[in-house]
């Protein structure tokens, strides 16, 4: 028998793709807890967990598995309802596949940027010189027109040769490449295993309390010479 709960329900559809009422369930995966004891562990405020945990067990995804005696009341111990769930898109409402993602996308989207504007605005103050940060039109040394940002008075060279920027632990590579499928694959594992080592550091630190959190934009995906083109 499959671990696995598929959650078609209105109430736990829309509980499951809501961000903070996921991260609630996700408290109780690892096993029984109370509802002070998910709201310690996700440093969120106990009434707002007490009101997604009476939301969770009212849609059949979280359940009480006893009491804990205590003078006054007592305490409700619950857990989740299955090891893991799966809501298919189908139960959804969305209209696209890339919808049922839609919203954490477009956060992510805004904190980077916003993350990005404030290291690098910091970086400029402190490394510019007084020198005019701007936008650049000329002909790069292999012969194709090319657009840019960079310090005025810096050389005329793109800087996936040679950055001219101030330095520190930021990048935002938005590049257009052209590549045989051969080759884009080849890129693509590339990608996949860069994730793929990060991934056991990220759990190391977190685990131990250690390091600081940075946003790691990875993409590749085809597109016409028309749709390139219009982004000039």
């Amino acid at each position: 028998m499959s671990s696995v709960l598929n959650v078609t329900g209105p109430a736990a559809v829309r509980l499951l793709t809501h961000g903070r009422a996921r991260r609630v369930l996700g408290a109780f995966l690892k096993g029984e807890n109370t509802v002070a004891g998910a709201a310690r562990e996700l440093g969120l405020d106990l009434r707002v967990v007490h009101r997604d945990v009476l939301a969770l067990k009212a849609a059949d995804l979280l359940r009480v598995v006893r009491e804990q005696k205590r003078a006054g009341r007592p305490v409700k111990v619950y857990a989740a309802a299955a090891p893991a769930f799966f809501v298919p898109f189908s139960a959804t409402g969305a209209a696209e596949l890339s919808e049922l993602g839609a919203g954490r996308t477009s956060r992510y989207e805004t904190l980077f940027r916003a993350a990005f504007s404030r290291e690098f605005e910091r970086l400029h103050h402190e490394q510019g010189g007084g020198r005019e940060w701007g936008v650049r039109l000329y002909l790069a040394p292999e012969g194709q027109v090319t657009t840019d940002t960079s310090y005025e008075g810096a050389d005329l060279i793109d800087a996936g040769v040679r950055y001219q920027g101030p330095l520190g632990l930021i990048l935002n590579a938005d590049a257009t490449v052209t590549l045989s499928e051969s080759e884009a694959r080849e890129v693509q594992v590339e990608l996949i295993r860069l994730l793929m080592r990060l991934r056991p550091r990220t759990l190391a630190h977190d685990a131990a309390g250690s390091g600081r959190p940075y946003l790691l934009r990875l993409g590749l995906v085809p597109v016409t010479p028309e749709e390139r083109a219009a982004l000039s």
